[in-house]
């Protein structure tokens, strides 16, 4: 391209910008360029500096200039004479491999567009945004400029047609194999390896290729394109055998469905003893929380291989590592000819929080299982990890870890969190679900819900919600809120005002309440709460009847899950007992309780079972009748049914597919439930079929699936729920 500078020694105040050849291009697109210089006192930096700008975006082949007198103003006028390049026609993009970005997404990241000029810094740009998307994934990803492509399972280019066309391609590889070179002159080693190379998880395409049509139902071809995090995952399982050690690495396209690599390591034996020696025996040194007998048993007087000693310490890798400590291994001769293995048992020397630039250290430092003085563990640091994750204060949570300088026996621990970004959230939308009552109109299926809140604003671990719902028969307002450690407090408190109205048959029922909550902190024994609520409930036809209900409600929880809305593995048990008192003439004089216990057992990565069982019962003195019913998010996913009574047996079991980190999930599913006046399990309502979680813009997490009726199969059910799955 050509651009036209000029020098001159003079200033000048700049009136205006004015262009000439501008087709394609506007010049509101080129105003940022030059708007912060106009009425200003300039020279010739400001002008080649307006002129770079320009020939920056890369749409012109020539820029030339010329600046023109304003008599009337005592200004000067610069005009620019632009050639543009020859327009885009079309814009594409093409995936070679199983998809992991859609392409409409891929799409949004061009930021060449068709009918503008083309341009070489879009072009870039365009790559350098695709490669970003599959990067802010975890997948190592390679361009045209990058150094190293070898270890790339995402490569990105593009290419300009003759006929003004640009086409943007990418490269998805899957991982086909992994082979072994193995150079050692140990054949008892080369057996070792052939078993470690056994318990490897990567996943393989290979292995894909094997599997029958069912059993690649439950899989995905995605999961095969390597990221980096699975690379290191296979680095890690090969350096936690001590004996072996990576000389090289190095990969090999292979011909395949998808674009495919071979990755190929050498490995060697790590060297110790040069030659077999005679010893009285193997001890260790340095450990406290194991004995020598726990690591490495009993040792005898014998000649010792290389492989042998390396697999002594080995063991006590193993020991450490099952417990979940840190440790450092090295040898060294002993006095009576003996080898002693040297254990560095790390421990915790200080703790320090980063990146909490507006939560306050006291509202979640309870979080931080990792504490100085301890041994580091890796118990606590995934714990720290979950628990400050769940309280949904941060949206990044991490770990730096540095030895201590002078002494190898202690490192510092730094969690660096990233504060929530979002801390305001707008929700709303229309839902629909079928009519089932014959007396109704399809139309009075639909429904609307708006929600407003608040989380952690201040950093005083506060959250403030509001949440409106109404459809033809019903309306509901709620207003709830609720502090962490208010004025480091050691507890929670929380309280809701709701007003509900429904109208059906001709009757309209009015229920408000209010609560208060106060709530222990999460202990290693549990979580423990107490509340009290206030409930009037007016129902109105021809008379109006008028009932007010006191109730305190006491609760105990247990939980390890990995997610509040969506877990994945973890349990948790939940306990009850509420009595009501009344406080009008027709007001609740009752006692109940509700247990319930929730099961996760991940099958892999991103496939988990999950079971819940949940039992309740009311004992009923006088006054407004208390029931349970098969509804809401305790109901028989795929079964309408009106039955109430006071007492409740429900179980809900699916196997649930989700991705790490993500809210969207799908399930299929198996429940049962019954509600009676006693444990008779009458009436037991069972039905299965299929759930998809999605995180809707504007709405928040929305289930929605169908379900099956066992007891009449040829009726199947859709339903709708908001919120946290169990």
């Amino acid at each position: 391209m050509l651009i036209t500078f000029s020098a001159f020694a003079f200033s000048f105040t700049l009136k205006d910008v004015q262009f000439d050849g501008l087709k394609a291009v506007t010049k509101d697109e080129l105003l940022p360029l030059y708007q912060n210089y106009l009425g200003k006192d300039v020279n010739e930096n400001a002008v080649n500096a307006i002129l770079s700008s320009i020939d920056e975006t890369g749409y012109f082949e020539s820029i030339d200039y010329e600046l023109v007198d304003d008599s009337a103003t005592d200004t000067k006028i610069l005009k620019i004479r632009l050639v543009e390049n020859a327009p885009v026609k079309k814009v594409s993009i093409e995936i070679n491999g199983p998809g992991i970005i859609s392409v409409e997404t891929l799409q949004s990241s061009i930021t060449l567009l068709e009918n503008k000029p083309f341009s070489f810094t879009k072009f870039w740009e365009s790559i350098d945004k695709i490669a970003s998307a599959y990067s802010s994934q975890g997948y190592m990803v390679a361009t045209p400029r990058s150094q190293d492509k070898s270890f790339a399972f995402i490569y990105v280019t593009g290419s300009v047609g003759d006929d003004e066309t640009v086409t943007f391609k990418v490269n998805e590889y899957v991982l086909y194999d992994v082979n072994f070179e193995i150079v050692s002159q140990d054949d008892e080693f080369k057996k070792e390896f052939e078993t470690i190379q056994s318990k490897l998880s990567v996943k393989k395409y290979v292995d894909y290729e094997k599997k029958d049509w069912f059993m690649k139902i439950f899989d995905s071809e995605k999961d095969y394109v390597m990221t980096l995090q699975s690379l290191q995952t296979l680095f890690q399982d090969l350096t936690k055998y001590i004996f072996v050690k990576i000389v090289n690495v190095s990969t090999e396209e292979v011909e395949s469905k998808y674009p495919a690599k071979v990755i190929t390591l050498t490995v060697t034996d790590n060297t110790v003893l040069t030659q077999p020696v005679y010893l009285k025996g193997i001890k260790t040194k340095g450990n406290t929380l194991f004995t020598q007998n726990e690591l490495i048993g009993e040792t005898s007087e014998g000649t010792y291989t290389n492989l042998a000693v390396l697999k002594k310490m080995q063991d006590v890798k193993d020991k450490y590592d099952k417990a979940g400590y840190f440790i450092d291994l090295n040898l060294e001769a002993g006095d009576d000819n003996t080898i002693n293995i040297l254990i560095t048992e790390l421990k915790v020397r200080n703790v320090k929080v980063e990146g909490n630039s507006v939560t306050k250290d006291y509202v979640f430092n309870d979080l931080i299982y990792v504490k100085p003085g301890d041994f580091l563990k890796r118990d606590a640091l995934q714990l720290t990890y979950t628990e400050i994750y769940k309280s949904n204060f941060f949206d990044s949570v991490d770990f730096n870890i540095q030895p201590v300088e002078n002494d190898n026996s202690l490192v510092d621990v730094a969690v660096v969190l990233t504060e929530k970004a979002k801390k305001f959230d707008f929700q709303g939308g229309i839902v629909y679900a079928p009519v089932t009552d014959s007396s109704k109109q399809w139309w009075e299926g639909f429904g609307g819900t708006l929600s407003l809140s608040t989380t952690n604003p201040t950093g005083n671990g506060e959250n403030v919600s509001l949440n409106f719902q109404r459809d033809f028969t019903s309306t509901q307002l709620s207003f709830t809120g609720g502090i962490r450690k208010p004025f480091e407090w050691p507890v929670i408190l929380s309280g809701s005002v709701n007003y509900q109205g429904v109208t059906s048959d001709g009757t309209t029922t009015t229920n408000v309440s209010y609560s208060a909550g106060l709530n222990t902190l999460k202990t290693q024994l549990g979580q423990f709460g107490i509340s009290v609520k206030y409930e009037d409930t007016t129902e109105s036809s021809s008379t109006s009847v008028t009932s007010s209900t006191l109730s305190f409600p006491i609760s105990y929880v247990y939980e390890t899950l990995d997610s509040l809305y969506v877990p994945m593995k973890g349990y948790s048990f939940s306990l009850t007992g509420t009595k009501y008192l009344p406080i009008s003439v027709n007001g609740s004089d009752a006692l109940s309780y509700s247990a319930e216990l929730t099961l996760h057992f991940p099958l892999t990565k991103d496939i988990s079972f999950a079971s819940r069982v949940l039992a309740g019962q009311v004992f009923q003195t006088s006054g407004k009748e208390i029931t349970y019913s098969l509804a809401g998010l305790n109901q028989v996913r795929g079964v309408k049914t009106s039955l109430t009574g006071s007492v409740i047996g429900l179980t809900n079991n699916e196997i649930r597919f989700k991705q790490e980190n993500a809210l969207t999930y799908l399930s299929l599913f198996y429940d049962a439930g019954f509600v009676s006046n006693d444990y008779d399990f009458q009436n037991i309502e069972m039905a299965f079929g299929a759930e998809l979680g999605i995180n809707v813009p504007l709405f928040g997490l929305l289930r929605l699936g169908f379900g099956v009726p066992v007891n009449n199969p040829s009726q199947p059910n859709t339903f709708i729920l908001i919120g946290k799955t169990f």
